[in-house]
């Protein structure tokens, strides 16, 4: 009899192991949820296989969910490490002022306006001379031209 006692709770440990499994893999799936959502939709994932089960299941797959819920808030942590602070740079002269993301933006429709698609840039060098109200530029070492500052 006892050897059937521990062939059941062996089963059961495979099924809760598989559950927890599932668990994870869910998780990941719903990553860009909240994390109390995700928890909440993995733990209803699961419910019918936790009742089969019992509760050293139930104690497994929160395990498991926790470990998943930790993965994703990790992966969040890391996404917002990544966020870089992108500086806005102005040029002012003479009482003009320009924004420098917007003349490397005309510098690429200039680009386009001569015949050439955007996706072809590979390096960009802009040159500033506000005293010209002008602004240089070359692509890809090859091509150059000149755009209005202001």
């Amino acid at each position: 009899m006892d050897y059937k006692k521990a062939e059941k709770a062996n089963e059961k440990k495979a099924v809760v192991k598989a559950e927890a499994t599932k668990a994870a893999e869910a998780t990941k799936v719903v990553a860009k949820e909240t994390v109390a959502a995700a928890k909440e939709s993995v733990i209803a994932a699961v419910k019918p296989a936790v009742k089969e089960v019992g509760a050293d299941a139930k104690a497994a797959v929160e395990k498991g969910t926790e470990k998943a819920m930790r993965v994703v808030k990790e992966k969040k942590a890391a996404k917002k490490e990544k966020e870089e602070v992108k500086p806005e740079v102005f040029v002012q002269y003479q009482g003009n002022e320009t924004l420098l993301a917007n003349v490397v933006e005309k510098v690429k429709e200039d680009f386009v306006a001569a015949g050439h698609r955007v996706s072809t840039i590979k390096t960009l060098q802009v040159y500033v001379k506000p005293e010209e109200f002008a602004a240089y530029y070359v692509i890809n070492q090859k091509y150059d031209g000149k755009i209005n500052l202001f």
